[in-house]
């Protein structure tokens, strides 16, 4: 979980409330080293602190009930990433997009200003919470005793400022101590009921006779990978081409990914994402980002002006080593595509298509 205090060279750059994350309302705050985030309901026990090296994309997005909100692809233990969304709620009558921009600007300044070959780092929420129930258990039941309300003059220089100073937690009775420490004995004690019972059944698969089929299974991706690669850049066939309808408001069709390069769409901006498998991500330009989905290989209109940016975050939701492939495409043209591998890698991209010249071809004069 980290300590709630600030280091001797750290200071606070935002501090914001009302924050729902996980269905916590937290407070958040950010400072030059780390992002910290404290369950309002429980400000003295509910810390909870990032570092900047386990962050690697921060999108601007919207949450399901409309609210502004960011999506953080935070790196986990296994090698991938998983979202993390902190949602900016409002109140009737309030706007909170300014706010939602501001904080996701700062965050993104931090992650680069990590120095070149900074390692990853992980986050696992779930464990700081179970060593949390154990330090809890280990000291009877009560949590941290509070500060000294007088403490001695001889303590030497403060080195740390004391984040949740602005808060004023009520002292828990003996009684609440004890029904909490109850509690957590009789948790731990059915964990352990219940883990002598699904041991055996979870581990009686790891048999010889199950493993040979389980071992091929990275070998068959591998060989799949190459050939999925041959197609991409294969000369195209004599196919009929498949020309996506532009109407309003609707989908392009999905395209397969062996067909040949004369069905893309002849104007606009248009987003093609080419994988086996399954994924989630958001699309869009100028700030507005919408979710998509899917498997296999489609196409995605993206409503844009000549001078707006575009975004695209791709994960993927499995841990195969298949790539992954985004093409960006303006007007016919492929103006930038990328391809990643990582098992649950998120594939991230921004064009500014100001600065993109699309060929402008002038017919030949007979005379």
């Amino acid at each position: 979980m980290g300590s709630p205090y600030l280091n001797s060279d750290e200071f606070i750059i935002l501090s914001t409330h009302n924050i729902l994350i996980d269905a916590a309302v937290s407070e958040v705050i950010l400072t030059n080293r780390r992002l910290l985030i404290v369950d309002s309901g429980n400000v003295r026990f509910q810390h909870k602190e990032m570092s900047f090296a386990a962050i690697e994309t921060v999108t601007t997005m919207e949450s399901g009930s409309g609210d502004p909100a960011i999506s953080l692809a935070v790196f986990t233990k296994s090698g991938g990433t998983n979202p993390m969304q902190l949602v900016f709620t409002q109140q009737p009558r309030s706007q909170r997009t300014s706010e939602r921009d501001e904080w996701a600007q700062k965050i993104k300044e931090q992650v680069y200003l990590l120095p070149d070959g900074t390692a990853p780092e992980y986050v696992d929420f779930a464990e700081d919470e179970a060593e949390d129930l154990k330090k809890l258990i280990e000291s009877g039941g009560a949590p941290a005793e509070a500060e000294d309300k007088n403490p001695p003059a001889s303590t030497g220089p403060k080195s740390k400022t004391s984040l949740s100073s602005r808060h004023t937690p009520a002292s828990a009775s003996p009684g609440k101590k004890m029904l909490i420490a109850t509690t957590a004995i009789i948790v731990i004690i059915l964990l352990i009921a219940c883990a002598a019972f699904i041991y055996p059944a979870f581990m009686s698969p790891k048999t010889g006779v199950t493993l040979p089929a389980v071992t091929p299974a990275p070998t068959t991706a591998a060989t799949i990978e190459p050939a999925t690669t041959a197609v991409i850049t294969a000369e195209p066939t004599p196919v009929s081409a498949i020309t996506p309808v532009q109407t309003p408001g609707s989908q392009p069709a999905a395209v397969n990914t062996s067909q040949p390069r004369t069905d893309i769409p002849g104007n606009g901006v248009w987003v093609r994402i080419g994988y086996d498998g399954e994924y989630i991500g958001t699309i869009g330009a100028g700030g507005r980002l919408r979710e998509v989905s899917g498997t296999s290989g489609r196409f995605y209109q993206i409503p844009a002006a000549s001078t707006d940016i575009v975004e695209i975050s791709i994960q993927k939701l499995d841990t195969t080593g298949l790539p992954l492939t985004v093409e960006l495409f303006n007007n016919g043209k492929m103006i930038k595509d990328k391809t990643i591998i990582t098992p649950k890698g998120t594939l991230t991209m921004t064009v500014d298509l100001k600065t993109i010249q699309t060929p402008i071809v002038t017919p030949a004069v007979t005379l």
